[in-house]
């Protein structure tokens, strides 16, 4: 079991209060490369403005790292040429505020470290290999693996949709620990939401970990060959690891409420819901109807309009009247006209707004066009008529 060092309370920045939530969310997905020097920063604060944004989902934690103050885990390699005073996301919060902005802090939960690059001291994945979520093909080799072994062992099985290491929901001491990297940001942090990405399984091949064949075994079958009872009950299998997924975000949600009552929680998913159950074990549908989150948002990147309209639409129906959608926009995938079309599109199917990924994807080129074409001024800033249970006291 995790010692979890403790959480001392950050000195918070002299920053605003939070910004009333906007009539219809028009994110912008800020990624850690825009978080390197205080230059970057206002720039791309400024762009977002610019451009009609109201809203920054800032991803303030990557790779296991941090792009704040943080005692529990290690400051970001890629701030290794600032001085120890500066801190991204202060500075962020403070420019953000006085352009009206919010700021969600959009943290990857279960994604810790990219393969094949040297861990920097006190990070989560090397101080715990046992935390990692395993491949199939290495589930056997895994059981009789530690440390570092273990570490090389997954990455040499890696499947083509693992983008590096995950930390596996079925270890309670996982839990722990990215419950108290949460309550530590948001003490020390004004922020108006925290955005859960990565809170799903690389795929179908996963997690075959010693933590989730133990909490398999335990929990659906008697004592004796672990592997061989996920083969034989692939169905509870499959519904054991979206229950101990679903049972981590309503952790993490718990938290983040109890820090900061008024906060949003929103998660990036899998837009097709098929597979987000089947291959991410993400039962998001039930994240909303438990209150778990109170918004979603759905990485529809197709460039086809058909098919983004049609995961809107599915997923509008999924979320029923009490809890809005954020159409998940790939811009990276897209030229600005095409950016434009979907936000159009994302409004008739029934979005509460759209987030759009990622700042990266946009030059300043486009800066004016995508506000003359999507983002209008809109007609008011108060905040919108939500249901009570939204931002305050949730039904469990």
């Amino acid at each position: 079991m995790i010692q979890l060092l403790p959480l001392l309370l950050l000195a918070a920045p002299d920053i605003q209060a939070q910004v009333p939530a906007p009539a219809e969310m028009r994110g912008l997905w800020v990624v850690r490369t825009a978080l390197v020097s205080p230059a970057s920063i206002d720039q791309v604060v400024d762009d977002a403005q610019r451009a009609g944004f109201n809203a920054l989902f800032v991803q303030v934690r990557g790779r296991g790292d941090a792009f704040y103050r943080s005692d529990l885990v290690p400051r970001s390699d890629l701030l290794a040429d600032q001085p120890a005073r500066f801190d991204p996301l202060a500075r962020l919060i403070d420019r953000a505020r006085a352009r009206g902005l919010q700021v969600h802090a959009w943290m990857n939960m279960l994604l810790c470290a990219g393969f094949g690059r040297i861990l920097p001291a006190g990070h989560v994945a090397g101080l715990h290999p046992e935390w990692i979520m395993v491949p199939r093909s290495a589930a056997r080799a895994g059981l009789a693996a530690n440390g570092q072994e273990l570490i090389a062992l997954v990455a040499r099985n890696s499947t083509p949709d693992a983008e590096g290491l995950y930390l596996s929901p079925s270890a309670l001491e996982v839990g722990n620990h990215l419950e108290a990297v949460v309550r530590e940001l948001l003490r020390s942090y004004p922020v108006d939401g925290l955005h859960l990405d990565f809170i799903r399984y690389p795929g179908s091949e996963y997690d075959y970990s010693r933590a989730a064949l133990d909490g398999f075994a335990a929990r659906f079958g008697p004592r004796g060959d672990r592997l061989e009872l996920t083969e034989r009950a692939p169905g509870e299998w499959a519904s054991y690891r979206r229950e101990v997924l679903t049972a981590l975000v309503d952790r993490l949600s718990r938290a983040a409420r109890s820090e900061r009552p008024r906060l949003l929680v929103s998660a990036a998913v899998t837009a097709d819901e098929t597979q987000a159950l089947a291959l991410r074990f993400q039962s998001w549908p039930e994240w909303i109807s438990r209150g778990s989150i109170d918004a979603v948002c759905p990485m529809a990147y197709s460039a086809d309009s058909r098919i983004f309209s049609v995961q809107i639409r599915d997923a509008r129906e999924r979320a029923g009247s009490s809890r809005p959608v954020w159409a998940g926009v790939g811009a990276y995938r897209l030229d600005v006209r095409g950016v434009i079309e979907k936000v159009r599109l994302a409004r008739s199917a029934g979005a509460a707004g759209v987030v759009i990924f990622s700042h990266e994807s946009l030059r300043p080129a486009d800066l004016d066009r995508l506000r003359q074409g999507a983002f209008p001024p809109a007609p008011s800033t108060s905040r919108p008529e939500v249901p009570a249970t939204l931002g305050g006291d949730r039904p469990r």
